[in-house]
């Protein structure tokens, strides 16, 4: 018998975390209140709220340590909550078989936990620029790599520009000396300047499937020369930088150039900003990031975090610093660095859970995040992220993996009813829904889409070997608008032996080829290394750019194919219409989502 059984019974918790039953109200001693302009020194009433969140699960604890005899739950009214370190809950914090904590928005308003700071004081400078001093960057402890002005990403300074015609350049050479202690690149004449600065400079540098980001050491403008900050490693050859890789420069004064770009100053404190036309520096909101993660659920084995929830909360603006050895990607916003070893870590999520148990994240929003979205890694079990609205994320939207030894392999996790779009943006490999060595994961009916890389990828085996990796489901998602910028991916993309693992349903289109890709193609599905014993049923493929599935070091007969629909658009969109109308966001979150599209 599996740990859990999994769909039914952790619908089950969801609905007992989300509602009390019909026309009853949970009585007003499991019920706390948090507001913006509360107090902690109140007693948490809807009339005297708390201020902040880490106040409310104090009390929280107090009350499951006396226990539980209710559900609990802490609405928090609408605003931004700010802060200084990410929530902690352990096992603590957990309800019981029978008991739920939820934290909740309060019904009709909107909730914002933030990691980010305001910036202030913004002074008229030269032409267009507006500048801010802003505290700790000087002293090292408040540097960051994004900003969000008026709710939206800014662009941090760079050349070539994103919307130039050619928004990349290419390499000319690159050489990495034996020892390991110098590493340069070089460009055509004319490109590289004597920028100023160039320790705070930053180069991205594309492979074929991931990129690379490191500082810069030195600039030669007369060679067209570019030394790379140490330390260095030998990293992937189809991602190091070679001859012919596309690039970017981003962090220099000089290269503020446009509207909504901006540039920070590591050595003066100086951020500096070009606004947008009709942009009011003295009103508009400026946010920069200065937490890297804002809620750990982290359970232990043998004593894991249980029925704990979230609901209708946005989680909103961090930061993920490159390791200072640079990111040298791997796939799926996994890396290597100097130091890391054999290990390949992951940039790491806003929202992390490990060893949680019939938690869920719902109807909430992880959206202008610097690093990945939310993760349930070891030992998670039959948890749900259903219904979020996930975008403007540098790296991974939703990541559900672990080890690839028991016990510690999710099991039973579901990925359901979210849209998921515009990820990527610094970290060009990313996957909008990405499932390693999972058991039993279910990721079905989200739109995901607006990805410069693979909609949803599954398994994190490059053979045939058997590992825990099986039982997974990938049914009725809708995915679209996918491979914007790198190459060897697709809508779907797979690796690994995965006995039980069902894809089905699923309505694939739009698979397209950037100028930028370089190497292998890019395909509706891409079953790559390893990939065997799954079952494709009913699923729709059209216009991709290169065949519409492709076979990597695996086969097409180590799978079972039944009634797909494969083809030009126009035939298969109506061979496949009930497939295509039952993929994707369900009612009601069709029409809930529908504004984030």
């Amino acid at each position: 018998m599996r740990p859990l059984a999994l769909p039914m019974l952790l619908l089950a918790y969801s609905l007992a975390a989300t509602s009390a039953p019909s026309g009853q109200e949970p009585p007003a001693r499991d019920r706390f209140y948090v507001a913006s302009g509360g107090s902690d020194a109140n007693p948490g009433t809807l009339e005297k709220p708390f201020a902040t969140l880490a106040r409310a699960k104090q009390s929280v604890r107090q009350r499951i340590a006396s226990g539980l005899k209710a559900d609990v739950r802490v609405l928090l009214r609408g605003g931004v909550y700010a802060l200084t370190e990410p929530l902690l809950f352990g096992p603590e914090d957990s309800g019981t078989e029978k008991h739920s904590i939820t934290y909740a928005a309060y019904p009709g308003e909107r909730v914002v936990v933030s990691g980010g700071r305001k910036i202030s004081g913004w002074q008229k400078a030269q032409g267009p620029i507006w500048t801010a001093t802003v505290p700790g960057v000087r002293e090292g402890t408040g540097h960051f790599r994004n900003l969000f002005v008026a709710g939206r990403r800014a662009v941090r300074a760079r050349t070539p520009n994103r919307d130039d015609k050619n928004p990349a350049w290419q390499l000319t050479g690159a050489d990495l000396s034996k020892d390991l202690k110098r590493f340069t690149v070089t460009l055509a004449p004319g490109l590289v300047k004597s920028w100023s600065n160039p320790g705070d400079i930053e180069m991205m540098i594309a492979g074929n499937w991931a990129i690379n980001r490191k500082r810069i050491e030195g600039l030669d403008e007369k060679a067209g020369r570019v030394v790379l900050a140490p330390p260095h490693i030998r990293a992937e050859g189809y991602i190091m930088p070679t001859a012919g890789r596309w690039c970017h420069f981003e962090n220099a004064r000089e290269m503020l150039d446009q509207p909504r770009e901006w540039h920070l100053d590591r050595q003066t404190a100086v951020l500096s900003y070009w606004p947008l036309p009709g942009e009011d520096m003295s009103h508009v909101e400026v946010v920069a990031p200065a937490l890297v993660q804002l809620v750990k659920i982290a359970g232990q084995a043998g004593r894991p975090v249980r029925n704990l929830h979230f609901q209708g909360i946005a989680f909103e603006h961090t930061d993920w610093p490159v390791p200072p050895g640079g990111y040298m990607g791997i796939q799926a916003c996994h890396y290597s660095t100097a130091g890391s070893g054999p290990h390949w870590p992951r940039i790491l999520a806003a929202v992390a859970c490990t060893h949680a148990e019939n938690c869920s994240v719902e109807d909430g929003t992880l959206a202008h995040l610097g690093g990945c979205g939310i993760e349930l890694a070891d030992g998670c079990r039959g948890n749900l992220i259903r219904g979020n609205r996930v975008f403007d994320i540098s790296g991974n939207g939703i990541d559900v993996g672990g080890p690839t030894r028991e016990p510690g392999v999710p099991v039973g996790n579901t990925v359901s009813n979210n849209h998921v779009r515009d990820c990527g943006v610094e970290y060009y490999g990313a996957i909008g829904i990405w499932v390693g060595i999972t058991d039993g994961t279910t990721v079905s009916h989200n739109l995901v889409h607006g990805l410069p890389y693979t909609g949803i990828s599954v398994g994190w085996q490059w053979n045939p070997q058997p590992t825990p990796c099986q039982k997974n489901l990938i049914e009725y998602n809708h995915v679209y608008d996918v491979m914007n910028r790198l190459c060897d991916g697709g809508c779907a993309y797979t690796l690994g032996f995965q006995p039980g693992t069902v894809i089905r349903g699923n309505h694939f289109h739009d698979v397209h080829r950037s100028p930028l890709a370089q190497g292998a193609p890019n395909n509706g599905m891409f079953i790559d290394e390893g990939s065997k014993g799954f079952l494709f049923d009913q699923n729709v493929i059209y216009n991709t750019s290169a065949e519409l599935v492709r076979f990597n070091q695996c086969q097409k007969d180590w799978h079972t194919w039944r009634d797909n629909h494969f083809g030009d658009a126009a035939a298969v969109k109506q061979s496949g219409k009930a497939i295509i109308e039952k993929a994707g966001l369900e009612p009601p979150y069709r029409q809930r989502l529908a504004e984030s599209k």
